[in-house]
């Protein structure tokens, strides 16, 4: 029989032996295993690329979208401005219009019997145009 000093380095090489062994298959499974996730077309090496790929994609439009948008506020800043300006003069008129009524009211009050003149003069009905005066060369075509 073997010394026991032996049999125990024996014993320790052996579970030495199956220690490595085990080490080696666990090794070989997990490079499998990382092989598998860092596929490109598959796993999440793919799924990865897709993202990253969708966030250049956002971020392209993105900045399409904020230019567009400054635009949009610039032009909407300018109908703004003209739309004050004319609400202004809008109301500019108006004052002047109820400037003109006052006055008008004051020199001569309105008769609901009477209709009110025109800034023209009434032009008498049964007078003949000059052009069917008996002047003109039209005179006697009726």
């Amino acid at each position: 029989m073997l010394p026991m000093d032996d049999l125990v380095t024996y014993v320790a090489d052996g579970l030495l032996i199956f220690a490595s062994m085990g080490a080696a298959l666990f090794c070989l499974i997990l490079s499998r295993r990382l092989t598998k996730l860092s596929q490109i077309d598959s796993g999440l090496g793919g799924a990865i690329a897709v993202l990253s790929a969708q966030v250049d994609d956002m971020s392209k439009a993105l900045a399409e979208t904020k230019t567009g948008s400054e635009g949009s506020a610039q032009k909407l800043a300018a109908l703004n401005r003209e739309a004050r300006q004319l609400s202004q003069e809008l109301e500019l008129m108006l004052s002047a219009c109820h400037d003109l009524d006052q006055a008008a009211s004051r020199k001569e009050p309105v008769n609901p019997e009477r209709p009110l003149r025109n800034s023209e003069p009434e032009i008498e009905r049964d007078t003949v145009p000059v052009f069917l005066s008996s002047k003109s060369r039209l005179a006697g075509v009726r």
